[in-house]
């Protein structure tokens, strides 16, 4: 179940792909992503609103990335792409926000 849902993400971005079914497995590609990076939640407490903002973020970027060939870092044995995308800081910050002070952990 990801955190955001396709009416979300037609809701803030405007060019998003018209097809839903595409749409929505760009959104769980995005949200096993994000739920791997981000801190978990703790059961039965609302998701946070950056959350589901990031996985807005997340999806676009995912779609944007495979809309261009620039970012080809190399090609392998069967002319398979090699390919580099990590979370964009964008999207980090959302989900781990910075504090004002240092924490120990």
């Amino acid at each position: 179940m990801t955190w955001a849902t396709v009416p979300d993400v037609r809701q803030r971005w405007d060019d998003a792909p018209l097809d839903d079914e595409l749409l929505g497995a760009l959104l769980d590609a995005a949200h096993e992503q994000l739920a791997t990076y981000a801190p978990a939640l703790v059961d039965g407490v609302p998701v946070p609103a950056r959350y589901r903002e990031a996985e807005v973020l997340q999806v676009r970027a995912l779609w944007q990335a495979q809309e261009r060939d620039g970012d080809v870092l190399g090609f392998g044995e069967a002319g398979y792409a090699v390919r580099v995308r990590p979370l964009g800081q964008d999207v980090r910050s959302l989900l781990r926000p910075r504090r004002g002070r240092p924490v120990v952990r």
